[in-house]
């Protein structure tokens, strides 16, 4: 046996070696420590997308979701609408997409079902809400591709506590001197896209890939989490100098949908997602602590005056949420994590379909 021959056996044995002890981790971590899956990839100026046609088991939920070829957490709809449908396409973050919960209890899918008996004609929902996004993501989906669904209603559901610092980031979109400019896109070149692609491939695929994920973002995770938390409990008092930005920003970003949505004959409203801890005052109080000029519904009203700037009509779920939790209602949010469970869902679609058909939003 020659030394080459016994290094390509060696070679080949160290490899085989590494692939068993990888399934036998996969395995052990599908079985008894389950992590949730990845269901997104980013296209080439690194806008957050589902991957088009994918069906998958969420560990993290105990669900099997799909998504349509247009990569919606949704079933097909034909790109062009048909004669006499009213169409309304929802843009928002986690909350809406609803990983949590079978489609067909999602807000969305209940959506449709209030207005379909409501509403004059056929009304037809689509969801293009991706988990992570804010309004700086939403405008750019919209002007790259939710724009040829040729929308008669846009709803921008607003998650209060972060959607905000998401626009901070400013990927797609800043301000200079008052204006809302478009920033300069940045475009993955083949290769990069295509390592880029496969990253999110296997973090759909693979629980050894997501456990790799985790330690090595480990320490970043836990710095977004503080400033999270940090920006959380700024939007309850008056805002510093980068919340102002923020919400200037916001006010801009939501001003140009609204002009885009004109354009084709559309119109916009926005959807406020309270917190969980604003639905009683008890647990406001805990929340708050001693942070001094903390006001439960500033979020809202700050929300409510952009919306007025930006002649953008604004559906707050607030009032709606507080009430069903005084009324000793089911639970509304998943203890887990935070988002609605079911009859959250349910709720938020009661109260936004009450109010559009109340705004004349429903229908032609």
């Amino acid at each position: 046996m020659t030394r080459a021959f016994r290094w390509v056996v060696n070679g080949l044995v160290i490899l085989g070696s590494i692939v068993v002890a990888l399934a036998a981790v996969e395995v052990g971590l599908r079985y008894f420590y389950p992590l949730p899956m990845g269901v997104w990839h980013q296209d080439r100026e690194g806008l957050a997308l589902h991957w088009p046609g994918l069906v998958t088991y969420l560990p993290q939920s105990g669900l099997t979701v799909s998504f349509n070829s247009a990569g919606m957490r949704d079933g097909e709809h034909a790109v062009e609408k048909a004669p006499g449908v009213f169409r309304v396409l929802v843009l928002g973050d986690s909350f809406i997409e609803a990983l949590q919960v079978p489609f067909d209890e999602s807000f969305t899918s209940l959506l449709e079902q209030e207005l379909a008996g409501r509403a004059p004609g056929r009304v037809e929902v689509m969801n293009a809400s991706v988990s992570g996004w804010g309004t700086d993501d939403e405008l750019r989906y919209l002007t790259r591709y939710g724009r040829r669904f040729r929308p008669d209603l846009i709803i921008v559901a607003m998650t209060l506590y972060n959607d905000i610092n998401d626009n901070l980031r400013e990927r797609f979109h800043t301000v200079r001197d008052g204006t809302l400019v478009n920033k300069t896109a940045t475009r993955a070149s083949f290769l990069d896209y295509k390592i880029i692609q496969l990253k999110g491939l296997l973090a759909s695929r693979f629980q050894t890939y997501q456990l790799l994920i985790r330690a090595r973002r480990a320490r970043e995770t836990r710095i977004e989490a503080q400033q999270l938390s940090t920006h959380v409990s700024s939007e309850f008092v008056p805002a510093d100098q980068r919340m102002a930005r923020g919400l200037e920003l916001t006010r801009l970003l939501l001003e140009r949908i609204r002009v885009i949505a004109a354009e084709d004959g559309g119109r916009v409203v926005l959807v406020l997602i309270p917190l969980g801890v604003q639905l009683s005052d008890r647990q406001f109080a805990e929340f708050a602590g001693a942070t001094p000029n903390a006001q439960i519904d500033r979020p809202q009203r700050e929300l409510k005056r952009i919306g007025e700037q930006a002649g953008i009509g604004v559906v707050d779920l607030l009032p709606g949420f507080r009430e069903w939790a005084a009324s000793g209602g089911a639970a509304l949010y998943l203890t887990r994590d935070g988002h609605w469970d079911r009859p959250g869902h349910r709720l938020a679609a009661r109260i936004v379909g009450s109010e559009l058909v109340r705004l004349g939003l429903a229908g032609r």
